[in-house]
Order: structure tokens, then sequence, then C-alpha cells
């Protein structure tokens, strides 16, 4: 088995392209699989920066040691990265009584280039004003007027409000199922711990597995009852989101026919990935054209089709698609 490998969200989005919309509705299923990591990245960058100085203060002041915030016990059915951010707000805002200026900026500044791919360009600005603040009041010298007088008197807590605003970014979840979750997104971007090479390994490997389970799946099926006695299914069922149902193909649909025919005629009422598994295994049809007729966009080379057909052939390998 294949060592688990987390990957922080920031670089997920940067990826993949997501929007904010997208991100949120990742980390909800991430969530629910228990493969979002909150603290992680958190956690090491404490271990690495910040505890040597806050525990070496704690003997001169009479702070304790803060601890890394779990999510509010109302949000337990999904995870609100902003509503963690700004409990995160507030443990920094506790840090930084025992932190001095140079640690903290160090930690905070490998955390953000951990979790982004373009990491020094995240929140550059407030980071710059909160630096600026810590490092005056440290060396008790009057914040300059002119440029950052508003902020520094709002203080530490208002400067580290950024947080809450890049939470998303800085949690940390399992590859392989960010890679499964997404597999219909083209990867747009290469970053670290997020390549091609990757990407595509996985998907084989997750397909492969799948694959495996099949049979199982198939011995456990009911014997399929006969068309006349089947009850009428609603005009949209064919066409929800799989199943580990089996699912029919009448031979009209496909046999004889020609590619494009057959995706015609199966658009309405199969998922896409039950076209890819028909043209591919039943007509014959090569992987890369198959890609060109069921990819949603054109693109520059045929790996790019075949790696189209490959995700929608990892979804198909959950299914029992049956000829009739």
């Amino acid at each position: 088995m294949p060592e688990n490998v987390h990957i922080p969200l920031g670089k997920v989005q940067a990826a993949y392209d997501l929007t904010d919309d997208e991100l949120y509705n990742l980390i909800q299923k991430l969530w629910e699989r228990k493969q979002l990591f909150y603290k992680e990245l958190w956690a090491e960058t404490y271990e690495k920066y910040w505890h040597f100085a806050a525990s070496g203060s704690l003997p001169y002041t009479q702070e304790k040691l803060p601890e890394l915030p779990e999510p509010d016990s109302r949000h337990q059915s999904n995870f609100y990265p902003i509503f963690y951010g700004t409990q995160m707000v507030r443990y920094l805002a506790q840090l930084i009584k025992l932190v001095s200026y140079k640690p903290f900026r160090m930690g905070l500044d490998y955390l953000f280039e951990t979790a982004f791919e373009d990491g020094h360009k995240v929140a550059a600005e407030e980071r710059d004003i909160l630096y600026k603040y810590f490092e005056f009041t440290e060396l008790d010298r009057k914040p300059p007027q002119k440029d950052y007088y508003r902020h520094f008197k709002a203080g530490p807590r208002y400067l580290i409000s950024f947080i809450s605003r890049n939470m998303a970014g800085t949690l940390m979840a399992d590859r392989d199922a960010v890679i499964e979750f997404l597999c219909d997104y083209p990867l747009k971007r290469e970053v670290k711990g997020l390549t091609r090479r990757v990407v595509d390994s996985t998907l084989d490997r997750l397909a492969a597995s799948a694959a495996n389970l099949l049979p199982a799946i198939q011995s456990e099926t009911p014997t399929e009852i006969s068309a006349e006695a089947r009850p009428a299914s609603p005009p949209d069922s064919a066409a929800s989101a799989p199943s580990a149902e089996a699912i029919v193909v009448p031979s009209a649909l496909w046999m004889g026919k020609s590619p494009v025919a057959v995706r015609d005629a199966m658009k309405e009422d199969f998922d896409e990935c039950v076209t890819a598994h028909v043209l591919l295994n039943w007509c014959k049809v090569g992987k890369t054209q198959v890609g060109r007729l069921l990819s949603p966009k054109e693109f520059g080379d045929d790996k790019s089709y075949r790696n189209h057909v490959d995700k929608l052939l990892f979804r198909a390998a959950r299914l029992s698609i049956r000829q009739e």
C-alpha cells in the first residue's frame, strides 16, 4: 500500500483552478470522509517555530500556552473555514503575547509558503502591516502615523483577521481523496505534490482497485428482472449520479452504430462514464477518439483526451454495466 500523502488545499486550488465555491464543496466531501486535517499544518508550524519561544516566555508572563482550536461544536455536520479561521485568529492573538517578533514572522511565512503555491504573494500587504506593528511594539517604538497608524491602533486581533479569509488554503487533506473527488477536473497547473504523473498514476491505481471490487459487486447483484416485469423508472432516473446498481444498456443504442450515433443515442439517459465504457469496450473505439467525442472542451494534445477517458472509466469501474 502506498503511504498516505497529505497536501494543503491552497496548492490544490491552484493546481485545479478551483473557485472558492468549488473548494468549499471539496472541503465538505473531505470532512464527511474524515480526510480533512485542519490542524496539521498549524501544529507543524507551532512545533518548528513557536513552541520553544512560547515555552521560554512562560516564566516571565502570566499567560498560558494556547491550544490549537477545535471546530465549533455547533458546526459538526459541516466544516466552515471562515468560522474556524476566526477561532485561529483568537489563538494567534494569545500566541503573540508569548512569541517574539522574529520566530512569529518566520512561522507565519513558513505556513503561507507551504500552504500556497505563491505563498509570498498571499496576504502580503496584511502580513507586512502585522510584522511592522509587531516589530515596533516589541522595540517600544512609536508607529509611523502616515501609513500604519489606524492599523496599529486597532491591535493584533484586527491585524491577523486576514487569517480567517485564507483559512481554507491552510487545511491539509489526503491527496488520493482529493484526486478522486476532482477526477472530472483537468489539472491546470502542476504544483509540488500534484504533478500530472502523480495524478495519472493515482487515478490508474484507484481505477484498478475499483475494477478488482467489481466482480464482488456483480456477484451480490440480484437476478435481473425481465424487461416486461420491471417497473417503469422515472424519466430522469437513468441520468442520475452513477451507483452500484446494475445498469443495462439496450443493444439498439450501440450495436452496429457509429461512435457519434452511440454518443448521441445515450446522451439523454446515461451518464457519460457509461457511454465511455460502451464505446471503448463494446464498440472497440480507441481511447483518444472516445475522449474527443465526450470531452466538454477541446484539448491541444491526445494525452489530455485519454486522461479524460481514464477519469470516466474510473467512475465506470464502480458500476455493473450490462448488455441487453
